[in-house]
């Protein structure tokens, strides 16, 4: 039976309105350390692939939970040539950028560089290291090492479950770490420098391969981990919420941020 009372008719408007505000919203949460860093966290990428709206959420509360960073979430990559960029101490990038709408332009690509040069935390986590044919060389430089399928050695992924082995217990974002069991997805044969020195490694095939590891770059610092691959979808497991790698990315983020906490970044635009 169809009712065409005016009021039903309302009611059935509202109620779906009312339904989408009882659903809880994370609430951003202001710094409590007044040395804190405001933190860019720039997501967005192969859409049904990598999961990273829901993993940005995640991170930027574990950040935000700390009390010493305000995080601000971003998908469009146009706002680093502009001078918003400066008013954040580290910029945190969480997925591969290769769909048209996301990639980085090359005067994004360039704007990277200089904000990391000038003095600012960068932290690249998983597929951000995704290398397509029209990256700058640069990147590797900052970044150490790239998974790319342009040059060589071409770049292997591998699902399954790993040990993490810790292989610098002397850093500070290995600190409390020890070995530890994940289920991810493992990067290998990675075009890397020699130069490299793994924080953390994964044993497959018999060759221990890095898994987290640093850079300095001009005066900045740069903190990647190639884990953290979180499948698209409701309900996928999201590595990033291992309580170790949680603790390895925050310890890595504390790190990169410490070139802005002597005075080198977050300046005013």
């Amino acid at each position: 039976m169809r009712v065409n009372h005016p009021l039903v008719r309302s009611l059935s408007l509202v109620l779906p309105v009312i339904g989408l505000l009882t659903v809880p919203a994370l609430a951003q949460k202001k710094m409590k350390d007044p040395t804190g860093t405001k933190v860019l966290l720039l997501t967005g990428g192969q859409r049904q692939h990598h999961g990273y709206r829901d993993q940005a959420l995640y991170l930027s509360n574990v950040l935000e939970d700390t009390g010493r960073y305000e995080v601000t979430i971003c998908e469009d990559a146009a706002l680093l040539e502009t001078p918003a960029l400066r008013k954040y101490g580290v910029l945190i990038v969480n997925a591969d950028r290769r769909d048209p709408e996301f990639k980085f332009t090359e005067a994004q690509q360039r704007a990277i560089f200089d904000y990391v040069k000038s003095g600012h935390g960068y932290v690249s986590i998983h597929g951000a290291d995704n290398a397509p044919p029209d990256w700058l060389p640069e990147w590797k430089t900052m970044l150490g090492g790239i998974y790319s399928h342009t040059g060589l050695p071409d770049g292997k992924t591998k699902k399954g479950t790993f040990t993490v082995k810790i292989a610098d217990t002397s850093s500070p974002i290995t600190r409390g770490l020890s070995d530890f069991e994940l289920k991810d997805e493992l990067y290998y044969h990675i075009q890397m420098l020699p130069d490299v020195h793994p924080l953390a490694t994964i044993d497959y095939m018999g060759t221990d391969w890095p898994v987290a590891w640093t850079r300095t770059y001009g005066a900045g610092h740069v903190f990647h981990t190639p884990l953290g691959h979180r499948d698209f979808g409701p309900g996928k497991d999201d590595p990033m919420q291992n309580p170790n790698l949680t603790k390895l990315f925050l310890q890595g983020v504390d790190w990169a941020a410490e070139c802005t906490r002597k005075g080198a970044g977050e300046s005013k635009p």
